[in-house]
């Protein structure tokens, strides 16, 4: 198994979680993979910014924050894939609700927040960090994305 990072706009995700049908997925190149310790955290943490990033305009347009879910998929899922950004691959794959390891989103309310123009929007949420979730807290974790969907008028 592969860890790998599924973009989903949150209030997407609030929608149809589990997705049934495949979803992108981005994970560390297979040089990347064999590495170990902080390296390969490192590798990992450029994939899950690289699915975040991937993310920005979607997010915008739909007024929900970016969700990236960090779930394991099998290895045959990324045979053959091409870099995307030096050390992190694309491929798409049906995620396994029970192989999610974290889900990590952009802090509602900063993203609330956010410049009103545009590119100074886009440029602040590629400077963010993302909050993290555990798998344990999926279940209110949509329903906090659903709630914000339908209060504070981020309804895409």
């Amino acid at each position: 198994m592969i860890r790998a990072y599924a973009p989903l706009v949150g209030l997407a995700l609030a929608r149809s979680w589990p997705p049934v049908d495949p979803v992108a997925v981005f994970a560390p190149g297979a040089h990347e993979r064999s590495l170990t310790g902080d390296d390969l955290e490192l590798a990992e943490y450029r994939a899950m910014t690289a699915a975040a990033a991937s993310l920005i305009d979607e997010a915008l347009d739909a007024g929900s924050p970016r969700a990236v879910v960090a779930v394991d998929v099998p290895e045959a899922v990324f045979a053959g894939a091409a870099p995307v950004v030096p050390g992190v691959v694309l491929a798409a794959a049906v995620l396994d609700p029970l192989r999610v390891a974290s889900i990590h989103i952009d802090d509602p309310e900063g993203f609330a927040q956010l410049p009103g123009e545009r590119g100074a929007a886009a440029a602040a949420l590629m400077g963010s960090d993302l909050l993290w979730f555990s798998s344990d807290e999926v279940d209110q974790l949509i329903e906090l994305l659903a709630q914000l969907g339908s209060d504070d008028g981020l309804d895409g």
